[in-house]
């Protein structure tokens, strides 16, 4: 017949059945327990527990020791981590410690590290970056009814807030990647320069100043030459789509 395992209940009861028979009560008779029986019950129930508790102490200390650190692994520049993915925070870091800092870039969406991003305002795009009325439109324009939010896109430092030729008021922010952002038309203007801003962070509202035709947000980014940049292109790659 094939041997069971004893589990921690069958060890007991096995310790516990060492008792010599021959000082076992009978089936049918009735006596007092035997002091000898008594005493080897409690021997074999006192070493079970002990046992246990060496165990279980053995356990507790293993759960206390620290995780030991994944090893870094030496991987090609060319790794990319893939646009779209989108990571738990305990797979996040795992990532970072056996990645290289290349393989993040930052501005593409689903990327560990991302920075964040976020519409600069709600509403209506009525005309996007190009050609227009014999010029170059160089922004976004996003209409809403004026006193709505606009909003920091990114983390950055304040540049400029106040009067601009053109725009009546603006705002220009210089933004986490070194681009700068330019809110134009604004109404009212809650920041000041050299103020630090969050993305996400209220900093002023939609207004109608300026060579306007009807409330709307203009919105420009220049990059870290001063060219000014398609707006639409730079907020997709960011997962922001106006």
């Amino acid at each position: 017949m094939p041997r069971h395992r004893l589990n921690a209940h069958n060890s007991l009861h096995a310790l516990l059945d060492s008792t010599p028979r021959s000082r076992r009560p009978g089936r049918h008779r009735s006596t007092a327990p035997s002091t000898v029986g008594k005493a080897v019950r409690v021997g074999a129930l006192t070493a079970f527990v002990g046992a246990v508790g060496l165990t279980a102490g053995t356990a507790a200390q293993a759960a206390a020791q620290p995780a030991p650190a994944l090893p870094k692994i030496a991987l090609p520049e060319s790794v990319k981590m893939p646009a779209g993915l989108v990571l738990p925070p305990e797979l996040d870091k795992i990532a970072r410690d056996v990645l290289p800092p290349s393989a993040f870039t930052p501005g593409v969406p689903g990327h560990p590290g991302i920075r964040k991003a976020v519409k600069p305002v709600s509403g209506t795009v009525t005309s996007g970056y190009g050609p227009r009325w014999g010029t170059n439109h160089n922004g976004v324009d996003i209409a809403n009814k004026i006193g709505t939010p606009i909003y920091a896109v990114t983390d950055g430092v304040v540049l400029e807030s106040g009067p601009a030729s053109g725009f009546g008021q603006w705002v220009r922010v210089k933004q986490d990647d070194g681009t700068i952002g330019v809110f134009g038309h604004v109404d009212q203007s809650f920041v000041r320069p050299g103020q630090h801003v969050s993305a996400g962070q209220k900093i002023a509202t939609v207004g109608n100043r300026g060579q306007s035709t009807g409330p709307h947000l203009h919105y420009e980014v220049w990059d870290a030459n001063g060219k000014k940049i398609n707006p639409q292109v730079w907020l997709n790659q960011r997962g922001v789509h106006p």
